[in-house]
Formats: C-alpha cells, sequence, structure tokens
C-alpha cells in the first residue's frame, strides 16, 4: 500500500508538472481571473476549496474502483483467477501509459465531454464558494489518461478505504504545482512540460510493471518478492 501511496503521490506530483499546467491551466487561470486585485490571504482559502473540491471526486472514484476491486477479490490473498486479474490490470495500466505518452494510438482518451463543459460554464457563471467548489468537483470529472491509470492502479489494492487513499495521495501530488499557476507563477517551458509529463507516465507504468509481477507471482511464474518489511510484489 506504501508503495502505491508513494508513487501515485509523485505520479500526480510530476503529472501536474507537465501534463496538468497544459491541460487543467487554462481553467484554473479563468479562475483566478475572479480573485484579481484580491488579496493573496483571501484567495488562498477559495483555491483550497476548489482543488478540494476536485481531490473529494478523484476520491471517491477510488472508492468506486476500490469497490470493483474487492468484488472481484483484488484484495486477498491472490489465487490464480486474482493473479490473471492483476496481470489483465497491470497490462491496461502500461497501455494507458503508453497511450499517455504518445507511443501507442488507442484513440482520444482526453476528449472534452460537452456536458461537463457546459455545467463548469454555467458553476464559472455562478462565482461564490458553491460554484467554486461545483468547478472544482467537475474538473476532477474531466477526461484525463493519468488519472484513468492512477484509477486502475487504485482498484487493484481491492479495498474501497485503501483506493480512495490512494486517489487521495495521488490529488495531493497535483495540488502544489496548480496552486502555483494560480498564484501566475506556475509557467513551465514547453519542453521543461514534456520531460515532466513523460516522468509520470513512466512512473504510472511502473505500478503496472508491479501488478504484472504481482499477478504472475500469485499465479506461481515467478515468486514473490519482499523489500524489508514492503511487498512489493
Amino acid at each position: 500500500m506504501q508503495f502505491m501511496v508513494s508513487i501515485l503521490f509523485f505520479s500526480g506530483l510530476l503529472g501536474s508538472l507537465g501534463h496538468c499546467l497544459g491541460m487543467c491551466g487554462p481553467l484554473v487561470l479563468m479562475v483566478g481571473a475572479q480573485f484579481s486585485g484580491i488579496a493573496w490571504t483571501s484567495v488562498l482559502p477559495r483555491y483550497l476549496l476548489y482543488h478540494s473540491a476536485r481531490i473529494v471526486v478523484y476520491s471517491l472514484l477510488g472508492l468506486l474502483v476500490g469497490t470493483f476491486g474487492l468484488l472481484i477479490g483484488m484484495g486477498a490473498r491472490l489465487t490464480h483467477i486474482a493473479g490473471i486479474i492483476s496481470l489483465i490490470i497491470g497490462t491496461g495500466i502500461i497501455l494507458l501509459g503508453l497511450r499517455y505518452l504518445g507511443w501507442l494510438p488507442l484513440g482520444n482518451l482526453e476528449g472534452s465531454s460537452d456536458l461537463i463543459s457546459h455545467i463548469m460554464s454555467k458553476a464559472l457563471q455562478r462565482g461564490g464558494l458553491w460554484g467554486l467548489a461545483s468547478l472544482g468537483a467537475l474538473n476532477g470529472l474531466l477526461p484525463c489518461g493519468l488519472v484513468y491509470s492512477a484509477l486502475l492502479a487504485a482498484a487493484s489494492t481491492g479495498s474501497p478505504v485503501k483506493a480512495a487513499l490512494a486517489m487521495a495521495a495521488f490529488g495531493a501530488g497535483t495540488l502544489p504545482a496548480l496552486l502555483i499557476l494560480g498564484m501566475g507563477a506556475g509557467m513551465l517551458s514547453v519542453r521543461a512540460r514534456q520531460v515532466m509529463s513523460r516522468a509520470a507516465g513512466l512512473l504510472i507504468m511502473l505500478v503496472g510493471v508491479q501488478l504484472i509481477l504481482r499477478g504472475a507471482a500469485g499465479i506461481g511464474w515467478v515468486s514473490h518478492w519482499k523489500l524489508g518489511g514492503v511487498m512489493i510484489f
């Protein structure tokens, strides 16, 4: 579990420095435009409300996929069936990671939903704390390959609570860069953002490799491996 939480946190951190600044950055800047001329001490709680709502949505999605993982037995001692499922999920994460990096054509996984965009526009117009929280929550529902990969990884915990915590860690990792962007100081060069995005994609694929090895160990193809007291696979 510690491995999963750490990987998802750093994946969120690196992904936010690269991918999220480009995808969510314009939305964050639009939110920031509402706070023009307001003292930063008053603005910070509003930004935290916005991003807290987004992270709560990630956690709720984690709760959902963790429940699915529990139902299919991912959290139990790996049987042959659970081992096969772990192999499938691990392979799915790697495929999504390759698509996220642009190395595998799997169609448009991040096309903007017209419905979500329309509702977000209404929430932006509404303003106020409720509108801000609604906008943050909707931000958490935007199609994103990195979020999809994180959700697959969270599902492998086989526990709704652990999956929710893993997704909360992922969301927390995205927080620093987007907060800095809101302050107007988060503009990285295109090259730097590309490097960060690739690092995040490779890091999330590491979870896929771990799950494939975990599944292979459950089936009996390889031996389980512990690092100290931590089960790696």
